[in-house]
């Protein structure tokens, strides 16, 4: 019985840890879009502690870590970004971040006219470019982004590191239309030139290969369910790892014993 017990328990455990990191990179790289409460303040940090909590945070991987919040507001149809670089702390004038998404989720080895790149470097300066079929071509936003970024810290990271916003104010119109549903392929880089450094999701993916990006495979009308945000994540992560260690640690001493 204590046997069944034990199984069940560490079964548990890891349904909990699976949950906590369901949508940090993966083979699958699939995340899902949920509307926002609110329309971010966009000035490169939490405005307020529950700014970012109607987003999935996700892991970012590679030489460096970072994590990033996305979901989409309905008043103003538009999307949102958070993406902090959490291995940044200096003002380089080739840092740069990037943010692709491919509206259709065509793929392909080379960005085509459904594609889109916002790219900021320096942190003074943004670029945003369509694919043509073969690589990407610069073209005028005219008002339709906005973005701050700033070093800082926030409830993903109590270090003082870079904090990227950006709000794109709607899909249907302008140079940028993502009028399609998910499923969207998307892209997010942060490149940090001090240590030569950088944080991707998804995982050893290529701005110029979308085939390579990961994907919004699916979308809700409503808010992110609570138990899918960041503080509640956190605590079950937190949670599951405390059960774990003492469990191990209870078996370690019976068997020393």
């Amino acid at each position: 019985m204590k046997r069944k017990i034990s199984v069940l328990m560490l079964c548990s455990l890891l349904m909990i840890t699976a949950v906590g990191t369901v949508m940090a990179g993966n083979p699958d790289y699939s995340i899902t879009e949920y509307g926002a409460v609110t329309v971010a303040t966009v000035d490169g940090e939490w405005t307020a502690e529950d700014e970012w909590t109607d987003a999935p945070i996700t892991d970012m991987t590679g030489t460096a870590t970072g994590q990033f919040g996305y979901n989409m507001d309905f008043n103003i149809y538009g999307l949102q970004w958070l993406v902090e670089f959490f291995d940044d702390d200096t003002d380089d004038a080739e840092d740069y971040w990037k943010i692709c998404f491919d509206d259709s989720n065509s793929g392909g080895s080379a960005p085509d006219s459904g594609d889109f790149m916002i790219e900021i470097v320096g942190h003074t300066t943004m670029t945003v470019y369509q694919g043509t079929g073969s690589g990407w071509s610069e073209v005028d936003p005219a008002g339709e982004i906005t973005w701050s970024d700033s070093i800082g810290t926030s409830p993903l990271n109590s270090e003082p590191h870079w904090i990227l916003e950006v709000v794109e104010s709607d899909k249907t119109s302008g140079i940028i239309q993502i009028p399609n549903a998910p499923p969207t392929g998307m892209n997010i880089i942060a490149y940090d030139a001090s240590t030569d450094t950088t944080a991707a999701w998804a995982p050893d993916s290529d701005v110029d290969n979308p085939d390579s990006w990961g994907l919004v495979a699916d979308y809700s009308m409503d808010p992110i369910p609570e138990g899918l945000t960041f503080g509640v994540m956190a605590a079950l992560s937190s949670i599951a790892l405390l059960a774990g260690s003492l469990y191990l640690r209870k078996h370690a001493k019976k068997r020393i014993e």
